[in-house]
């Protein structure tokens, strides 16, 4: 995808992001909604990383992204929530906001919705806010992957033994399992490209939040890294997001 539609597609994004701001900020906005609010503002972030080269407000969008979510938890009923859809705690992680993925963590729903998600999807983000956000023993950490195992019922993910990585602290594991978590997901946005938007695939498709923030989490746990990943480039990792008031994500210039 030429890079001259990406001045329209953060333009855009942004617009639709702005148009979702009053329901967010009445408190009304389902998750699904909120979901589509952080997306706008990833999108906005990749496609700024992508025609200034410089991570500053790539970094910024991530973070306004986790704000937003964090802010839509702390009022949203328990039931309501799903934690297996929250790619805004990784865009929190991404533009290193541990604080905000912190918050995202402590206020994320901690038991499986069942039918409304794949408990695959569930265990594998609350293992992530057990094991770097809250605190969680090894014996729990070990439990919740031996329950991710048995979900699976001998099926593969290969983000199973990415955690098992880092819950063993296996650098060479790890390394192993994000290159092939990485492939699969490049494998599913070619075999999908038909289906998805020109943007998605001007943005996303070429960067991956998800493997970024799993590399920011293996920098805390020592593992040495590659400088640069399939979609995870070594400048979207220079630095960290700039500190922001609270609710900017109110006000997107």
């Amino acid at each position: 995808m030429s890079s001259e539609f990406l001045p329209v597609f953060v333009r855009n994004a942004l617009a639709d992001a702005r148009g979702l701001l009053p329901v967010l900020e009445a408190r009304a906005a389902t998750q699904s909604q909120v979901l589509a609010f952080c997306g706008h503002l990833r999108l906005a972030g990749i496609g700024t990383l992508f025609l200034t080269g410089t991570p500053e407000v790539f970094h910024q969008r991530l973070k306004q992204s986790g704000e937003a979510f964090a802010w839509f938890l702390q009022g949203a009923e328990v039931l309501s929530k799903q934690t297996g859809s929250t790619l805004p705690f990784f865009d929190a992680i991404a533009a290193g906001d541990m604080a905000t993925a912190g918050e995202v963590a402590r206020e994320a729903r901690h038991s499986w919705a069942q039918g409304e998600e794949y408990e695959e999807d569930f265990l594998f983000v609350e293992f992530l806010m057990q094991r770097f956000f809250l605190g969680a023993s090894q014996d729990t950490c070990e439990r919740l992957l031996a329950r991710y195992e048995q979900a699976l019922q001998g099926a593969e993910d290969i983000r199973l033994p990415l955690c098992q990585a880092l819950v063993t602290r296996d650098a060479e594991g790890f390394e192993e399992s994000l290159k092939g978590f990485l492939s699969e997901r490049d494998d599913r946005f070619e075999s999908n490209a038909n289906s998805e938007s020109p943007e998605r695939l001007a943005t996303e498709a070429l960067l991956s939040v998800e493997g970024l923030a799993l590399v920011r989490l293996a920098e805390r746990e020592g593992f040495p890294l590659a400088e640069d990943y399939l979609h995870v480039p070594s400048v979207a990792l220079e630095g960290r997001a700039p500190s922001l008031e609270s609710n900017s994500w109110r006000r997107l210039e």
